[in-house]
């Protein structure tokens, strides 16, 4: 009997070394550039620390107090809440549509699926400079089809004009993601066995009830992940606004991520810039656990 036990903890003694061998520096990166950050991120928080001063002042909640009377931080908020509505609905709905459409090419269905997914493989920097071109007002490329069109009194500063910079960020945001949300609803069409659909067509289906019920149920746990993804995206909208608007016109694009920059680096307020940091995160938690708790109750339901 003692034999066995020795031997039983030699094997566990073995494993677990085995074990901290391989997932030891994994541990310690994730603990060195993840964890470590978050904890004195948190502490910082609660200091007055300006990124430059050695010894930072310990104030409490003052810095969690200010944010919630802080209205350029709301305003963020409502900017950053309105292009997420929009980026979560465009890339949980609009690029399902769009990958059924796709899926259902027949000619050069490769080369047109790579067309879509091309932007994604861009980096977002190379991407906001083209949109950034193409909103120029004396030589960007829409204003100058406009006024060849003969409808100059159309043409727009883009990026410039309150009324429309909203909808361009959205429309560089919608460009730069829609490749890959529409490759990962691809990816789960795929798995949809070609009986049901030979069943549907022999009992007449069209391509609407076929959508509703095949497609749509079967896309769900998709459309969750999309979704949750989407909405992570438009939370973190930042470096669309650094490269082309920098929070402009105003304080019109001023996003959360980017109102944290703006505190930290441009007005060194770092400490408070930490606190709206984990305003942020707690925030997108739990709007996030909301999201999925909801599309799962409804994936069960069907």
């Amino acid at each position: 009997m003692g034999n066995y036990v020795t031997r039983r903890a030699r094997k566990v003694i073995h494993e677990s070394l085995a074990s901290l061998v391989l997932c030891g520096p994994a541990l310690f990166l994730y603990a060195g550039f993840i964890v470590t950050p978050a904890i004195l991120g948190f502490a910082y928080s609660l200091t007055d620390w300006t990124g430059w001063n050695r010894t930072p002042r310990f104030i409490g909640l003052a810095n969690f107090r200010e944010a919630f009377t802080d209205s350029r931080f709301f305003d963020a908020i409502r900017f950053t809440l309105f292009e997420t509505a929009l980026i979560v609905f465009f890339f949980s709905f609009g690029t399902m549509l769009l990958a059924i459409l796709l899926d259902r090419l027949r000619v050069f269905k490769g080369a047109i699926r790579g067309l879509f997914f091309y932007p994604y493989i861009l980096s977002i920097l190379v991407s906001a400079l083209l949109f950034q071109y193409l909103a120029n007002y004396n030589e960007g490329v829409i204003n100058t089809l406009l006024r060849g069109a003969g409808l100059g009194r159309f043409a727009q500063d883009w990026m410039g004009d309150p009324r429309w910079v909203a909808y361009f960020i959205f429309a560089l945001v919608a460009w730069n993601g829609a490749g890959f949300f529409t490759t990962v609803y691809l990816a789960n069409l795929q798995t949809i066995p070609a009986d049901l659909y030979e069943a549907a067509r022999i009992d007449g289906a069209g391509a609407f009830t076929v959508f509703t019920r095949i497609q749509f149920p079967m896309l769900l746990p998709t459309l969750t992940t999309n979704s949750v993804l989407a909405l992570i995206t438009g939370i973190n909208l930042f470096p669309q606004i650094v490269v082309t608007t920098q929070g402009g016109p105003g304080w019109r694009t001023f996003s959360i991520g980017y109102y944290i920059y703006h505190l930290g680096v441009l007005s060194n307020r770092q400490g408070y810039a930490a606190a709206i940091s984990f305003i942020t995160f707690a925030a997108l938690v739990a709007i996030a656990a909301v999201q999925v708790a909801i599309l799962r109750r409804r994936q069960v339901a069907l």
